[in-house]
């Protein structure tokens, strides 16, 4: 229980990093997930960069020790696997306070795993029922199965339109 508060510890960076760290060495890696990484941690982080609470070379660490461990799932999210990627990259000279707060925004206010995933098989239904797809005959949960990079293609395309929709309910175009 001690080791997965820690995590808990790390995923929200509520103690200093060097503190997390020696409790985590208590304990020996494990290869199952016990925590999860999600959006809401990572913008956390975001916003604590964003307010002066971290600088780049604090995120950067942060990011790599989440990476580093395998008792730490983050890979169940597209959006938080490929920001947490991102702000683990070494002397990250992109990560600006402008752009961490609209990565925090965008983690915050854009369409979950499930939503997109869900908007993603009714366009695939509706696209065989409509003959979109010409000849193509596979059911997305058949997608998924065969052609999980086709799957990941199609789910990002969804999950864009789906962005897009909330930037224009909300007016912002960009």
């Amino acid at each position: 229980m001690e080791r997965k508060s820690a995590l808990h510890d790390l995923l929200e960076l509520k103690k200093p990093l060097g503190e997390i760290l020696l409790t985590l060495d208590r304990f020996e890696r494990d290869s199952v997930p016990l925590v999860t990484l999600e959006r809401r941690h990572v913008a956390s982080i975001l916003r604590r960069y964003c307010d002066g609470d971290l600088n780049r070379h604090d995120v950067e660490r942060w990011a790599n020790l989440i990476v580093s461990h395998n008792d730490i799932d983050y890979n169940s999210d597209a959006v938080v696997r490929e920001h947490l990627m991102e702000l683990a990259l070494p002397a990250n000279t992109h990560l600006t306070r402008e752009r961490a707060d609209k990565s925090a925004v965008a983690l915050i206010e854009g369409p979950t795993a499930r939503a997109v995933e869900a908007a993603a098989r009714v366009l695939h239904h509706e696209a065989l029922r409509h003959g979109w797809w010409g000849k193509y005959k596979k059911t997305y949960d058949e997608l998924a199965a065969t052609d999980p990079i086709g799957k990941f293609e199609f789910d990002g395309l969804v999950e864009r339109m789906l962005i897009a929709a909330t930037q224009a309910e909300i007016g912002d175009d960009q």
